[in-house]
């Protein structure tokens, strides 16, 4: 029961507000009529029927006015089919913050799917003003924010069986490792291994053999391939047991082939990426970005979405993405560190970006370049360089305007930035601050 004064009697927005704490058998919900102080508790079977079902009855009850509901899944079975209602106004909040929260009412650790629902309503209840609703939004970005996690996904997968081949190697096979070079999943390297899954086979070719093989495969450097050749003959065998190379190789060509379908997958799925990101909206102003090509522009729109009323100010986008850093003040301590929870793949994105535009904008490589002189490390100038990028690309995203780099720079000139004096130092700008290049 909420023993506390309900704050939503004299409020006509919402007609309830509910909570849910999703299981795999049944799902626990807590419902609360505005004007009432008496909470009312459901155990719905988890399936879409009876959830449908629920829902219906929910309709019908409160009729044309809205219904709250709180939820610690951000994403799954059940917030598709709350988010088909329209009558709803989905809340989500992170699981930890539920955990503690549900520790400061039951100190003792008592824990069970009523007592998390309750806690979420009570969380509801006492700190609505804290917890933003989900916004669905446009479907070209969601299409492409689902198609780039995908694509990360395939390509984290297809690290991860590289590196368990690359142990497997060093296990049985130590001589290919310098024959293959670091990316294991180069087709050159997987032709090589299916030609030679072991040092047996790969001892008795010809050098000419070698030779023809990586120029068929677009390996041409003639002193690459003879360092490669040499590195061979001056090894040996490593065991006397056939049996080690057998199951090596047995091991070997399991790897093989999922590196294979992995790449396959990998391309297809860029396919689908690059077609959906024609299609945005938005694609003109992300795709003229410094550093953002095929891969990056597209992580930047699904990253921003279409809606400009999304986030108020650019603070609550930097902590979306985890580019914001956290800082503590505790008495005379004060210090900062990066946003751990957070949607990594956003802030890797952002990361990688700026990265990139060092490489393309001027006032980035001397931004990077001045931060590592006062002794930044190279992922901490990165972080800043993102934050500042995000400021920019923000206030672009929001006027849809594109980025121009003499625009910007005549911003840093005229606010007095040190990050003038560097660029004019590294030869980008002349003395009336005009860029020296494109």
């Amino acid at each position: 029961m909420i023993d506390l004064e309900n704050p939503f009697c004299n409020q006509s927005s919402h007609a309830a507000y509910a909570s849910v704490d999703w299981g795999h058998q049944a799902n626990c919900i807590h419902l609360l009529p505005a004007g009432s102080r008496q909470e009312q508790r459901f155990e719905i079977a988890a399936d879409p029927a009876s959830m449908n079902a629920f829902m219906e009855g929910l309709r019908e009850r409160f009729g044309q006015w809205r219904v709250a509901i709180l939820s610690e899944q951000s994403k799954g079975a059940l917030v598709n089919l709350l988010l088909d209602f329209e009558f709803v106004d989905l809340f989500t909040v992170n699981p930890l913050a539920v955990a503690r929260f549900r520790k400061s009412l039951h100190p003792c650790g008592a824990k069970s799917d009523p007592i998390d629902s309750s806690a979420l309503l009570r969380m509801l209840f006492t700190h609505r003003d804290r917890i933003k609703p989900v916004a669905r939004g446009d479907r070209a970005s969601r299409r492409l924010d689902a198609l780039n996690t995908r694509r990360r996904e395939l390509v984290e997968q297809r690290v991860a069986v590289a590196l368990r081949l690359k142990g497997l190697l060093r296990e049985y096979y130590p001589q290919a490792l310098p024959m293959v070079g670091d990316e294991l999943w180069d087709p050159i390297s997987l032709a090589f291994l299916r030609r030679w899954p072991c040092y047996s086979k790969l001892s008795k070719s010809k050098d000419e053999t070698l030779q023809r093989f990586y120029y068929a495969n677009g390996s041409r450097s003639a002193k690459a391939i003879a360092k490669r050749i040499a590195a061979l003959r001056s090894s040996a065998k490593l065991s006397s047991d056939p049996l080690i190379e057998e199951l090596g190789a047995v091991r070997l060509a399991n790897c093989v082939e999922q590196l294979s379908v992995l790449n396959s997958q990998i391309r297809a799925m860029a396919k689908r990426v690059k077609s959906c990101f024609q299609s945005h909206p938005d694609k003109d102003l992300f795709a003229a970005l410094p550093g953002a090509g095929p891969a990056m522009a597209p992580r930047l729109a699904a990253a921003f979405g279409s809606d400009r009323d999304r986030f108020e100010d650019v603070s609550k986008f930097q902590a979306h993405v985890g580019i914001a850093p956290i800082k503590v003040s505790s008495g005379t301590r004060n210090y900062t560190f990066m946003r751990e929870r957070c949607h990594k793949f956003l802030r890797q994105s952002f990361h990688e970006w700026a990265g990139l535009t060092i490489q393309y904008s001027g006032w980035a490589k001397a931004c990077y370049e001045l931060m590592r002189q006062r002794g930044k490390r190279v992922g901490v100038a990165k972080r800043a360089l993102a934050f500042k990028w995000t400021r920019i690309l923000f206030r672009c995203w929001k006027n849809g305007t594109r980025y121009d780099e003499a625009t910007y720079v005549r911003s840093l000139a005229k606010r007095g930035s040190p990050i003038i004096g560097k660029m004019k130092e590294l030869g980008f700008i002349d003395d009336e601050n005009n860029l020296l290049y494109t």
